[in-house]
């Protein structure tokens, strides 16, 4: 059978022609420019059995990845135990990185070391899936007891083993299924779990391994990552080999128990179980109610791990942060942060402290690339750190963020952040660049800086781009923080004032404005103002401007946009260009209601007619699998602004005197 990929081939052993098509998981910047891609993303399945619920604040992503010691006496190395199949996620495309989870109901952890896998497989060179067994040995890892690890497909080069989450491969051969196909762990040459899907007619080494018809719920489509078939943990992971055994769950799992039921909703379409926002309720045995989510709001988590450095413009500032948080507020929606201990050492969602944020290696380099071909020499891979460092139960719920030096392979000042499209991952990059602690103005850059910046590579994950439903940049009336005219300017307090086109003129150079000499909100304050676009300003056609009309969101008695910059109102319509950094076409410009559009469940799917993805409730892009770890067409990124760059010199009493030398 033929498979189809959604990606341009990076090799012989990964080009692609498959028959189905995978979401496309976009990446962009904080800059403009063309894209280079890069590969996929894969989701995850979840089933378990019933491990305890209970605990009232999650636990830290260092205590749980912990795994016991295999030369621990302690530990099983006799392939005795009995492990279980607990999770399956779904699969569409060949590079696809197909997973399962394995749950260990012994007392005492379980090493690997005599265990391999029969599975379904697929061959990346050929583009072809075989539902043929094929052995896979198993590494080395440890199962603790009443614990679980996912397994994996190795498709891309930097997918990295941690503690969770393992990944295997016979060259170019890796474990695959669509919604048929057979996954069989084996040890000293007999069966230990077995499950059959779809139209495969595999047979376990042992006939009594399995009975009955095969499990037919499987979902494989562009639209179904995010969702698994499962061992419920309230059914005490059934294990009658049969297909009564498995569930369709809405909501994967990986890593963690399989305590979302078959037919929970996601009501408040942010992709949170509806099960896991009532006090009591857990998901993946995650606390997301201690942790601030509730019915009746939407929730955004997002784990930033930040680089250690002595540069202020890489460790988040609690004050960006804060303004970030309200910022999302004021629209109802909940955003959760968590850099660890940074800001408080205990578990305190105030003190953007829910116990998964990390101090990670400095790295003078980082790039989003799964690929070592797509890594530059000197950077390192943004997804080692993820593979380090972030909860494999959290892939489907959190976004993930790295503060970080540079995307510049020489480490120097470059491209303010990336992200992907539609996705997960996000890099705030503002190393170098001078930033500091000095009160006043080199404060207030820094914190504004960095509330920016992260709300713009986070508005990229949500769905937005730089002209909000468009590439388009620069438009006057698109007034967001997506937009380069406002991501570091912000925006003004009175868009319909005599101040309303001052970002607009410090853009294009005119009218001798700066960024510290803006009147209203300059991020050289303590006023600025950042948020996403609600779509209220009125088209702007450049064959047929009206200065009268400002920016398009009303004007008030006096207040003009000088469009032509010839000091006086125009009372009559003319032809300009007013989007010069973007293109030098005369279009209409159009502003975009981005906060009714915003995509918060990024890697899942409804089941039914109502995919509940947006506030807006309109049709969903093709989802991207968080368990790919691969970001595809990213936008190359521009620096800050020469004119800001002097701001934050001139805010450095160092740097200000060493220019004047």
């Amino acid at each position: 059978m033929h498979y189809p990929t959604r990606f341009l081939p990076r090799s012989s052993v990964e080009r692609f022609t498959c028959a189905f098509i995978i979401g496309l998981a976009l990446s962009a910047c904080g800059g403009g420019g063309g894209g280079a891609q890069e590969g996929a993303a894969i989701s995850p399945v979840t089933a378990a059995k019933t491990p305890d619920t209970t605990a009232d604040v999650p636990s830290n992503p260092s205590q749980i990845i912990a795994a016991p010691d295999p030369s621990d006496p302690e530990t099983i190395n006799d392939s005795s135990a009995k492990l279980l199949i607990s999770e399956i996620g779904p699969n569409y495309y060949v590079n696809d990185v197909a997973w399962f989870e394995l749950y260990n109901p012994e007392d005492r952890a379980v090493s690997l070391s005599g265990y391999t896998l029969r599975s379904s497989h697929v061959d990346l060179s050929a583009n072809t899936m075989s539902l043929a067994p094929m052995t896979f040995n198993l590494p080395t890892a440890t199962i603790p007891a009443k614990g679980y690890l996912v397994i994996a497909g190795r498709v891309y080069d930097n997918l990295k083993n941690n503690r969770q989450i393992v990944y295997i491969a016979n060259d170019r051969y890796v474990p695959f299924w669509t919604a048929s196909g057979s996954l069989e762990l084996v040890a000293g040459g007999k069966t230990v779990d077995f499950i059959r899907l779809g139209a495969s007619t595999a047979a376990p080494l042992n006939a009594s391994a399995w009975g009955g018809a095969n499990v037919a719920n499987l979902p494989s489509g562009v639209n179904e990552y995010g969702r698994a078939i499962v061992r419920l943990a309230s059914g005490a992971l059934a294990d009658s080999d049969s297909a009564r055994d498995w569930s369709l769950v809405n909501f994967a799992t990986p890593a963690g128990m399989n305590d979302v039921e078959p037919g929970v909703i996601d009501s408040d379409r942010d992709g949170i179980p509806d099960s896991a926002k009532a006090q009591g309720g857990t998901y993946a045995g995650l606390d997301l109610y201690a942790m601030g989510a509730r019915s009746g709001q939407r929730d955004l988590f997002v784990e930033i791990d930040y680089m250690s450095s002595t540069d202020p413009g890489i460790t988040p500032r609690r004050e960006a942060l804060q303004k970030l948080v309200a910022a999302f507020a004021e629209k109802n929606v909940a955003v959760h942060i968590d850099t660890g201990n940074l800001h408080g050492s205990v578990f305190d969602p105030a003190q953007f402290n829910l116990g998964g944020g990390n101090q990670i290696e400095y790295a003078s380099c980082i790039e989003l690339a799964a690929d070592s071909e797509y890594t530059a020499p000197g950077c390192t891979s943004f997804y080692d750190f993820k593979s380090r460092h972030f909860d494999v139960r959290r892939k489907f719920l959190f976004h993930y963020a790295v503060f970080a030096n540079s995307l510049n392979p020489g480490g120097g000042a470059g491209p303010s952040g990336m992200a992907e499209m539609y996705g997960n991952d996000l890099i705030v990059t503002l190393g170098n660049y001078g930033l500091n602690t000095s009160p006043g103005v080199g404060m207030n850059l820094l914190v504004n800086l960095q509330a920016s910046t992260l709300m713009h590579e986070l508005g990229h994950n949500l769905g937005l781009r730089h002209g909000g439903n468009e590439d388009l940049n620069y438009k006057p009336n698109h007034y967001s923080v997506m937009n380069y005219m406002y991501q570091f300017a912000g925006l003004s307090e009175t868009p319909d004032s005599i101040f309303a086109a001052e970002r607009y003129y410090l853009a294009n150079n005119l009218k001798g404005k700066t960024y510290c000499n803006l009147v209203e909100n300059s991020p050289c304050s303590s006023n600025f103002k950042i948020s996403y676009s609600n779509g209220s300003s009125i088209n702007l056609d450049e064959s047929n401007l009206l200065e009268s009309a400002n920016i398009g969101r009303g004007s008030v008695p006096g207040a003009y946009a000088d469009w032509n910059d010839d000091g006086v109102l125009s009372v009559a319509t003319f032809p300009h260009n007013i989007t010069p950094l973007n293109d030098s076409n005369m279009t209409i410009l159009r502003d975009y209601d981005e906060w009714s559009n915003l995509v918060f469940a990024f890697s899942r799917h409804f089941a039914g007619a109502v995919t509940g993805n947006t506030f807006a409730r309109r049709a969903s892009p093709p989802r991207p699998n968080p368990m790919n770890q691969r970001p595809a067409n990213k936008l190359p990124e521009v620096s800050l602004p020469v004119s800001l760059q002097d701001a934050i010199c001139h805010s450095d009493r160092d740097c200000h005197a060493k220019e004047n030398r």
